[in-house]
């Protein structure tokens, strides 16, 4: 594999956006949704179903010292995926306008990120596809409206995301090769600002979801397990920093 070195860039912060989502969660918890007081639900407001969309993921451009060599440096890796899977609320307190729920799903999620490496100098370059495949838990508390016909809502907490398989292909002048790459697991920060339509037992949840992995290295060789030489890399750890998650799904009441 050709060695490349690295020049200075920036990235985008991902602590900034997390901390606008914070403060929005923080916000809406301290809105008074009504004049009565929440009174606990005791879980009797329990519903099941499904949700499934498309997703983009985001790793950010390596952080490697200025004209260290590196490998795979060049733009950031983006691409898109999919998530599915079945879902759960329960209700944990409920007041005249407002309403604090649970919620814990198992999806299936796929991710893909594209991007290169290049030497300027030379006119080399290599491009790389990564792939990712996991099993997503989210455990989230939601806030949302009481009200019948359904309303906006904001859910944030931890997502447990475990590595099933991952690979990578990458093309130098025209030949392929695979990488060696593997899935790691962790544990993320999992929001989401959902909008849901409420037809009496069904109601149709459409959200926006994002989880950031705090967990991925910020250098080349960090993110490679097992380095020993350009030649011998090891394994690169094929996570992202970010997923973003656009889906629609169906609940259904067990009341």
């Amino acid at each position: 594999m050709t060695t490349y070195r690295a020049s200075a860039h920036g990235r985008p912060g991902g602590a900034s956006l997390m901390g606008v989502a914070v403060l929005c969660l923080l916000t809406a918890l301290c809105i008074p949704q009504g004049a009565e007081a929440l009174e606990l639900g005791g879980l009797e407001e329990v519903e099941v179903g499904a949700r499934a969309g498309a997703s983009f993921g985001w790793l950010y451009r390596p952080e490697d010292p200025v004209g260290a060599p590196t490998l795979l440096y060049g733009t950031a890796f983006r691409g898109t995926g999919f998530v599915v899977g079945p879902t759960a609320r329960a209700a944990l307190w409920k007041g005249s306008g407002a309403k604090l729920s649970a919620r814990l799903e198992l999806l299936y999620g796929f991710q893909s990120g594209k991007g290169f490496a290049e030497d300027v100098e030379r006119g080399a370059r290599i491009d790389a596809v990564l792939r990712a495949h996991s099993l997503r838990l989210p455990v989230m508390v939601e806030l949302s409206n009481a009200w019948d016909a359904g309303g906006l809502s904001l859910a944030a907490g931890p997502e447990l995301v475990l590595g099933v398989t991952s690979n990578a292909t990458i093309d130098q002048d025209g030949r392929q090769s695979e990488m060696q790459t593997r899935a790691p697991s962790y544990v993320g920060a999992a929001m989401a600002l959902g909008y849901t339509l409420n037809r009496g037992a069904l109601t149709i949840p459409v959200e926006l979801n994002a989880t950031w992995n705090p967990f991925v290295a910020e250098s080349t060789f960090e993110r490679f397990e097992g380095y020993q030489s350009f030649a011998q890399p090891g394994r690169y750890t094929a996570a992202f920093n970010w997923q973003l998650m656009l889906s629609v799904g169906v609940r259904l009441s067990l009341d």
